[in-house]
């Protein structure tokens, strides 16, 4: 039943790019399905279904907006893309350091490897340690470049001195940007429910979000309707009523820099 509809569904994206003298790659259509661990172990028949005169099987992963998903949505493919291009990126960038200005290294640093590791980076939480750490370790090359430390040095004052956040807690960051949106109203595409207090308090101006109890602990819990409002509603109440966007984030990036080097 899924098949037919996502099939009838493709049929009318086809006709109306037909009609607007576009065309749809039949043969380009790429098709994912999510698998759940319980169920990956086992030898089941995947659907094929019909795009034009195509017949689409499902791939073990698949590209959107730059973001590799595969079927168990470990990012695992993802992280190794970056991690490796990351890395080719800092290769090429050190043969060049010592011709550029320290502006101009620091700028390609932040442009070829510190915003390909923030990009899309809220669909990164929850992953095990492991994983986290690899982009970890693309991030920590990254500072030693730009400061022209050795790589037998201790990484954590030079991040400090660099005001940089670790990994894990700029997947943080990013997600507490998307709450503020979120709560207040400024985002075009998501919305999560507000808790509804019971009286009026001091903390009123502060609104809360709605957490929902995820039924998979393992991947409910890195879900955004579940993440956001957890991280979101653990912040002090100065923090939660800041309206303006910049302040907000210099507001949780000192405090997000204190928990990861106290």
């Amino acid at each position: 039943m899924a098949i037919s509809h996502m099939e009838e569904c493709i049929s009318e994206v086809r006709m109306w790019l037909s009609n607007n003298q576009l065309k749809l790659n039949d043969d380009k259509t790429d098709f994912l399905m999510l698998i759940p661990p319980s169920t990956r172990q086992k030898h089941i028949q995947l659907p094929v279904f019909s795009v034009g005169s195509s017949l689409i099987t499902p791939s073990s992963k698949s590209r959107n907006l730059g973001v590799v998903f595969d079927q168990g949505m470990t990012f695992h493919d993802h992280i190794s893309e970056t991690v490796s291009t990351g890395f080719s990126y800092l290769r090429s960038i050190a043969l060049a350091k010592k011709y550029l200005p320290a502006e101009a290294l620091a700028t390609l640093v932040h442009a070829f490897v510190s915003a390909s590791i923030d990009s899309c980076s809220s669909i990164l939480y929850g992953l095990p340690k492991y994983e986290i750490n690899r982009l970890q370790k693309l991030l920590n090359q990254a500072a030693r470049l730009l400061t022209h430390t050795g790589k037998y040095d201790q990484i954590t004052p030079i991040l400090r001195k660099l005001h940089w956040l670790p990994v894990h807690q700029r997947i943080q960051f990013k997600i507490l940007t998307l709450a503020h949106k979120v709560v207040y109203e400024t985002s075009l595409y998501l919305r999560l429910p507000k808790h509804q207090q019971s009286r009026i308090t001091r903390s009123s101006s502060a609104p809360l979000l709605e957490r929902k109890r995820a039924k998979k602990r393992s991947a409910g819990d890195r879900a955004f309707s579940v993440a956001a409002p957890s991280l979101w509603n653990a912040l002090p109440v100065a923090i939660r009523s800041t309206g303006d966007l910049h302040a907000f984030q210099r507001l949780i990036k000192t405090i997000l820099f204190r928990n990861a080097f106290s």
